[in-house]
């Protein structure tokens, strides 16, 4: 296995590679950064801060990601020779950190259950093998328009019920651990309702229709 440096001939062979803590200890080893070793940390930083950020509920990561980056902004040999052109983007990283952490530390996962769509949405997914699935077919599904769509699952990715990613125009869509629990737990009993008193009492299906579609009369009232 290749030893990591911050001159490396091929950087891009270390972005699975390394990990955050030997860029860190090379960065502390480091007497002057050169153009090789800005590069090499530009990339590190750039690549797995877009992924601490894009991940679910990467906490450990990003907090890691952070302290990296306030190291190699406020260490002495930084003052004298670090470019302002990286230490804008470095800064900006760490903005962006920020940002996601916050945003983690203000998850309710629980809150967004109660929203319009969120339940179906969760159990759509789960119900088509938890397999990534196209945006486009939630369209479909839900029979809402796409930016409806667009609107709910902002916040359910936010709160890491489910990942996003781009593919073409599209986007493909994906439970996470907590989602695929929650998409399993028992509905809400507000939506008691929608499914009749089939659970309460034995009664055969035409008259559970009927009850069914006075109950709906009674809510539209």
């Amino acid at each position: 296995m290749d030893t990591f440096t911050l001159h490396a001939n091929d950087p891009l062979l270390f972005v699975d590679r390394a990990i955050p803590s030997e860029l860190l200890e090379a960065i502390k080893k480091l007497e002057r950064w050169d153009e090789q070793a800005l590069d090499m940390a530009n990339l590190l930083i750039t690549v797995w801060s877009a992924d601490a950020i894009a991940r679910a509920n990467d906490r450990e990561g990003i907090s890691e990601l952070q302290r990296i980056i306030h190291f190699t902004l406020h260490r002495a040999s930084s003052l004298s020779s670090l470019p302002e052109e990286f230490r804008g983007r470095w800064q900006e990283a760490s903005d962006m950190l920020e940002a996601r952490r916050l945003s983690l530390a203000h998850a309710d996962p629980e809150a967004q259950l109660n929203r319009t769509h969120v339940r179906e949405i969760l159990q759509w997914l789960l119900s088509n093998g938890n397999r990534e699935l196209p945006q486009s077919e939630l369209v479909k599904h839900l029979e809402v328009s796409a930016g409806r769509v667009t609107q709910l699952i902002g916040p359910l990715e936010s709160n890491g019920l489910v990942t996003k990613r781009k593919q073409g125009r599209d986007n493909m869509l994906q439970l996470t651990k907590s989602g695929r629990g929650y998409a399993t737990s028992a509905a809400p009993k507000s939506a008691m309702p929608e499914r009749g008193f089939g659970g309460l009492f034995s009664i055969d299906n035409s008259v559970q229709s009927q009850l069914n579609f006075r109950i709906q009369n009674v809510i539209a009232a």
